[in-house]
């Protein structure tokens, strides 16, 4: 399923446009990579159901479906 990867800059950084990804881990990878060049807000939509997450958020939906399986 893709994931949409979105942030805001913080004050002094330039903007980063949204990155699309094929599954969940590599979202979070580059989520996590926006926090450390100083982005915020950051948000990564499940494309297919429409669900937004933050990175925390996306990290517990991903133990819960692998708990699941």
């Amino acid at each position: 399923m893709p994931f949409i990867v979105n942030s805001s800059p913080g004050p002094g950084f330039r903007f980063e446009p949204s990155a699309t990804f094929e599954d969940a881990k590599s979202a979070l990878g580059w989520a996590a990579g926006l926090e450390r060049r100083g982005m915020r807000l950051i948000r990564i939509r499940d494309t297919e159901s429409g669900s937004v997450f933050d990175e925390k958020g996306l990290r517990e939906e991903i133990k819960r479906l692998q708990g699941a399986a």
